[in-house]
């Protein structure tokens, strides 16, 4: 009776360290851009590649009215699953989009200026 506690100790231990891949959709939300047949996603902190599908079509038909020219990025609201590219080109990781929330053209810097001093 001892031994078998033990043995379901172990077990509980070793199945509850095991990682699981993110399966559940996260809310993320970055400027995009979508040329040739390429498409990137930069969130301010990091740059992801997107998964070119059905829904990034999708995601691409919203963003092209809004472009003032094709490289032009765009603000996306989106659901999306982050994973390992699994190709050797690219970004590290890539997004694969499950939902569309919103798009909105992306705000412009205002009240930019540089100062240049001579000292």
């Amino acid at each position: 009776m001892k031994k078998n506690l033990q043995l379901i100790i172990v077990l509980l231990f070793v199945s509850a360290c095991t990682t699981q891949p993110k399966s559940k959709a996260e809310s993320i939300t970055g400027e995009f851009l979508f040329y040739g047949n390429n498409a990137v996603l930069n969130t301010g902190s990091e740059i992801y590649g997107v998964v070119v599908d059905d829904k990034l079509h999708k995601l691409h038909a919203q963003v092209a009215p809004i472009q003032k020219d094709s490289f032009d990025m765009v603000q996306v609201y989106i659901k999306g699953l982050i994973s390992k590219n699994p190709n050797a080109e690219g970004w590290p990781e890539v997004i694969t989009i499950k939902d569309i929330d919103s798009v909105a053209p992306s705000t412009p810097f205002e009240n930019q200026m540089i100062e240049i001093r001579t000292e």
